[in-house]
């Protein structure tokens, strides 16, 4: 299912982007969901986190390069098409959140498309690239016993890995697993999918990195993870290498 979330206070343009993006959907015969969002403020407390959205960037209250940051922070692949009726702000929607495109206000139905298209094309080559790592999780059965499974998980879906009770956690955003692994074996094999460690006892996915502060890491699903002094330098010159690459 592919979402989209349009965020603009004006009915009207909101109204006419929805009809374009369903009819482009739906000839394209590409399952989708649509949701709409009056200001930016009910953006970001829905929580959403859409594959593509469009935002309006002059709204009242938070405008759209706020809430473009925000959904950045939260959703990092998110795809942003900027529209506006003020092409002065174009330029800075694109390079201060990085936006796949923006659209002028009143938006064209051969535009949008054209965009939706080239969207489409990229998540499916970003779909090409998907990584899987496979582990052997301990689990627990319902007669108290242990046994161990392999289970395949998407590199993009993990967020860290700490080394807990002499085992791994593996932790993704709502669940965590468990295996048997040395923590330095497992940063080797993991430091080509940009995973760096912070802390003897944790090593994190730096796509999911909010910010750091101090000695502390700030995950997208609101977790705080500790650095340690030592590897704080190093865990540091990582990230930001991490993010050149990605802008």
């Amino acid at each position: 299912m592919f979402t989209i979330a349009i965020c603009d206070d004006n009915n009207r343009d909101s109204t006419k982007i929805e009809s374009i993006v369903k009819n482009y959907m739906d000839t394209k015969l590409i399952p989708y969901q649509v949701n709409i969002f009056k200001s930016g403020e009910e953006l970001l407390e829905s929580k959403a986190k859409p594959d593509l959205l469009f935002l309006d960037i002059a709204m009242d209250g938070i405008n759209g390069i706020q809430a473009g940051k925000k959904m950045r922070e939260i959703h990092r692949t998110i795809k942003i098409i900027y529209t506006t009726s003020f092409q002065q702000y174009c330029k800075q929607a694109v390079n201060n959140v990085h936006a796949f495109a923006y659209l002028e206000k009143p938006v064209k139905e051969d535009k949008a498309e054209q965009q939706l298209e080239d969207i489409m094309r990229c998540i499916q080559e970003e779909k090409d690239k998907i990584k899987i790592v496979k582990f052997d999780i301990v689990e627990i059965t319902q007669e108290g016993k242990l046994d161990n499974k392999i289970q395949s998980f998407d590199i993009k879906d993990i967020y860290y890995f700490e080394y807990f009770n002499r085992k791994i956690k593996l932790k993704l955003e709502n669940k965590e697993y468990f295996f048997i692994d040395k923590m330095k074996e497992l940063a080797v094999k993991m430091k080509k999918y940009n995973f760096a460690i912070c802390h003897q006892c944790f090593l994190v996915n730096l796509r999911h990195i909010k910010k750091i502060k101090g000695y502390e890491v700030f995950l997208a699903n609101n977790e705080t993870l500790p650095v340690s002094q030592k590897k704080s330098a190093e865990f540091r010159k990582q990230l930001n290498n991490f993010i050149q690459r990605s802008i």
